[in-house]
């Protein structure tokens, strides 16, 4: 006979060879591969750096052309356009108020600068300091993001699947990205834990990494809405369960749904701690709020960022379908110093508005608002630039790759998708790296 001290050693054992089993398999299958990426990165961003940008030096059209010798090309090739700018507000802070009319550093968040600050002059202070230290906090951050949807993706479906989820954002032909001295990984990290603890229910946790990723890019504090409906949910099973509904038709499953929602709604409503937790979830939006203040300081503008978008950068809301159907109608010819790589982003836009669609149909509402929110506000800023940098966040396309690719009957799907990202990445990290604007 089984004594409850034996019980729970066995259940404890248990616990402890199934965090091993996850954890070795974390290593296997994210953090491996991730490393895998980055080193291959690395090589075809130096081999480029040291052979094919001396020579346009000689004789090129380009801007400017950054240090080309060992070792500063090891950190120089990472750091590219807007790198710049997080750059130099780690170093000196943000412009004065005069910069705001023109291409002002105050378009960027200052979760990233914040994190390079404390490393930059620990190691000395230099601009290569700083330079090595928001490429060490890039790399970090993806390397915790991959962790994030490994599980995340892992907890919804099943191992193979968060394999190839990782597989395809690490291959995704903009994720050198993810290495470069951007925010992408810092908010990709953060945006992954916030849908993570939301459907653990840890809606503090949720709110905490909402707040952080609203500190990282602007379109953070649309995690509001993925959030809120995961909690509505949650709060609607509990007070006031949906019946049986299998056998009805989707008509029929209207009214029932919406007085489960409803209903559940009214008697959360009650409840003082539903409430709090209605505040954990409002820290979302509310992570703007000391940059704000920050702004209001500086500048007498509490929305220098927003502001700076239109006055300095030519970002302004128009309707994502004028959008479309301007680029459509006036398609752009391949230009290397072009800031808009015209093809590319059309591309990106159409597969990604499918993605989206998609996951209406096959993933939960909580990855699709998630998608709907990322796909669609660079749609309505009037432009297409840096399309495919911005989508790079929405994972929940790269989970429907991996469900497509997952099916028996077409094995050769992943290979496919495979070779497709990864020859592509390798043709964009070549022009990132010699500067090629198109790609920015």
């Amino acid at each position: 006979m089984i004594t409850r001290a034996k019980a729970g050693k066995l259940r404890a054992d248990v616990a402890v060879q199934t965090a091993r089993s996850s954890g070795g398999s974390i290593w296997q299958e994210a953090l491996l591969p991730y490393i895998i990426s980055r080193v291959a990165l690395f090589v075809v961003g130096l081999l480029a750096a040291l052979y094919i940008l001396p020579l346009l030096k000689s004789n090129s059209v380009l801007p400017s052309i950054a240090n080309t010798h060992f070792p500063d090309a090891i950190w120089l090739m990472w750091n590219r356009f807007d790198g710049g700018f997080y750059i130099d507000i780690a170093r000196h802070g943000y412009w004065t108020a005069e910069t705001l009319q023109a291409s002002s550093n105050w378009i960027f968040l200052p979760l990233y600068p914040l994190l390079i600050y404390p490393l930059g002059h620990l190691w000395g202070g230099s601009i290569a300091a700083f330079d090595i230290a928001g490429i060490i906090i890039a790399n970090a951050a993806g390397l915790v993001a991959v962790i994030y949807l490994y599980r995340l993706v892992r907890r919804e479906f099943h191992a193979r699947i968060a394999y190839r989820t990782v597989i395809y954002l690490i291959l995704f032909p903009t994720s050198f990205y993810l290495s470069a001295t951007y925010p992408e990984s810092l908010f990709l990290v953060c945006a992954l834990a916030c849908i993570y603890y939301a459907r653990e229910k840890r809606w503090w946790l949720a709110g905490l990494c909402g707040a952080l990723a609203s500190l990282a890019r602007i379109q953070g504090f649309l995690l509001v809405f993925p959030i809120a409906w995961e909690y509505w949910q949650v709060l609607s099973d509990r007070y006031a369960p949906l019946p049986d509904m299998s056998k009805m038709t989707l008509s029929q499953k209207v009214s029932p749904w919406l007085h489960s929602r409803l209903s559940g709604l009214w008697r959360a409503a009650r409840r003082l701690r539903n409430w709090l937790n209605v505040g954990a979830i409002m820290l979302i939006p509310g992570g703007l709020v000391p940059f704000f203040i920050y702004s209001q300081i500086l500048t007498g503008d509490p929305l220098a960022t927003i502001h700076n978008h239109y006055a300095g950068w030519g970002r302004h809301f128009e309707y994502p379908w004028t959008l479309l159907l301007r680029e459509l109608t006036h398609p752009q010819t391949p230009d290397a110093l072009n800031w808009n790589f015209w093809l590319l982003n059309i591309i990106i836009i159409v597969a990604f508005l499918g993605f989206t669609l998609w996951s209406w149909r096959r993933l939960s509402m909580t990855y699709t608002i998630y998608a709907m929110a990322m796909v669609g506000m660079p749609l309505a800023t009037a432009s297409i630039n840096s399309i495919s940098r911005y989508y790079l966040v929405v994972f929940p396309a790269f989970i429907l790759l991996a469900l497509w690719s997952d099916r028996r009957e077409q094995p050769s799907r992943h290979f496919q998708i495979v070779t497709l990202f990864a020859a592509l990445q390798a043709i964009l990290m070549l022009f990132y790296v010699l500067g090629l604007p198109l790609i920015a």
